[in-house]
């Protein structure tokens, strides 16, 4: 065989279905892959490194979240218009008075014990008191002799008229006569006064009732000394009442209203009135008047109920509970009476805002309802709350709310 030449030697081999440039075609296969590869690195970076990235900030805030303290948290609410309030009240007679007497002298018998009931003007006691008597008597005596004196002074009068037509008597003669007349006249008028205050003085003997009601003491007995500057003379020499009556067939009771209820409150308002003595019975009363002025010491407004009681089963003295149902125009906001902080100062409470973080807050408080608390000026309506606040906790704490189970 002929040995192949220089350029035969040099030439490719020819592979099987290419052409000249068969070999650089695993060249290029290798570049696309390669390619294909740093494709695939960039898109798996860019998908796992945020990811990555999002996952540290999770744990991050996850361990500050668990490095932040824990509290409990309400939130201030809003009254309903529509309330019922409870007061404590005493039960009063509608008219109460003291019986003195008006004379001096010994009781000669009373007709009226504790506990009676007696209608108006009818007669609790009589005294006996001579001197009045006495006084009277002459003061009578002397009121017929200033009569009498009067007649003559008359009857010499007109004698002294006719003289004086005649012209027997002088003009000065006749003006005596008339000035005597008159005096006459005028010591008439002055007896009778006396005997006219006599007479009432001694009216005084008979002690009776200003109105009608019921005897609650009586302070006097057969032969006890009387005075006309006081009453009967108890064992340690005070002076005391006769009697005491009270007028009960309706009674009354003073509450006091605060100052967040006191515009709702007005006369002629229905009220309930309660009483322990008398469970599950309800004694139906009306506000009658009110003070018209705020005490500025406690900020309340009196007002008085007024209570029929036909059958005398509300006694003086009692001990009641009033309910009022008002309609509040402005109702005041309430908090939970644990989120208060009571120090030295102002009463103040801790708010806790959306990023968690504390604020104290003083507020203006109104009534205490035992487990809730009115808050008159502070914080607003919804403010988040911490309840019993701890002594670590200060302004600008970032703290985790964690919702109370009653609110939840």
């Amino acid at each position: 065989m002929t040995p192949p030449s220089v350029r035969e030697r040099e030439r490719p081999a020819a592979f099987p279905g290419g052409g000249a440039g068969a070999p650089a075609r695993p060249r290029s296969r290798r570049g696309l892959l390669a390619g294909a590869g740093v494709v695939f690195a960039s898109l798996l970076a860019i998908g796992i490194v945020p990811r990555v990235t999002r996952r540290q900030q999770l744990v991050a805030e996850a361990a500050a979240a668990d490095s932040m303290p824990s509290v409990l948290v309400a939130s201030a609410t809003r009254a309903t218009r529509d309330v019922t309030i409870s007061l404590p009240g005493t039960i009063q007679p509608l008219h109460q008075a003291p019986v003195y007497a008006r004379i001096n002298g010994y009781v000669r018998r009373w007709y009226a014990d504790l506990g009676a009931r007696v209608r108006a003007g009818q007669l609790l006691a009589t005294i006996e008191s001579p001197e009045t008597d006495q006084q009277l008597l002459q003061a009578q005596a002397s009121l017929e002799q200033a009569r009498a004196a009067l007649a003559l002074a008359a009857t010499t009068l007109e004698r002294y008229r006719a003289l004086a037509a005649d012209s027997a008597i002088t003009r000065q003669e006749l003006d005596e006569r008339a000035t005597a007349y008159e005096a006459a006249r005028a010591t008439v008028a002055q007896q009778e006064a006396n005997v006219q205050r006599l007479a009432a003085q001694q009216a005084y003997e008979r002690v009776v009732a200003p109105f009608a009601g019921i005897i609650t003491s009586r302070n006097v007995d057969v032969g006890a000394l009387i005075s006309a500057a006081g009453g009967s003379t108890t064992a340690a020499g005070a002076s005391a009442p006769l009697f005491s009556l009270a007028q009960v067939d309706t009674i009354r009771i003073f509450i006091a209203v605060p100052q967040t209820e006191a515009t709702s409150v007005a006369v002629g308002q229905r009220a309930e009135v309660t009483l322990r003595e008398y469970p599950g019975r309800i004694f139906a009363g009306v506000v009658a008047r009110t003070a018209g002025a705020l005490d500025p010491t406690s900020r309340t407004l009196q007002a008085e109920i007024d209570v029929p009681n036909p059958d005398g089963a509300l006694l003086p003295g009692m001990y009641a509970e009033v309910r009022l149902a008002l309609d509040r125009a402005h109702p005041p906001l309430t908090i939970p009476a644990g989120a208060l902080v009571i120090g030295t100062g102002t009463p103040r409470v801790a708010t806790v805002d959306r990023s968690g973080v504390v604020t104290f807050r003083e507020v203006q408080l109104g009534r205490d309802y035992g487990p809730t608390v009115e808050v008159l000026a502070g914080i607003d309506d919804g403010a988040t709350l911490v309840l019993n606040p701890s002594d670590e906790l200060r302004d600008g704490m970032r703290v985790r709310p964690v919702r109370a189970k009653a609110e939840e």
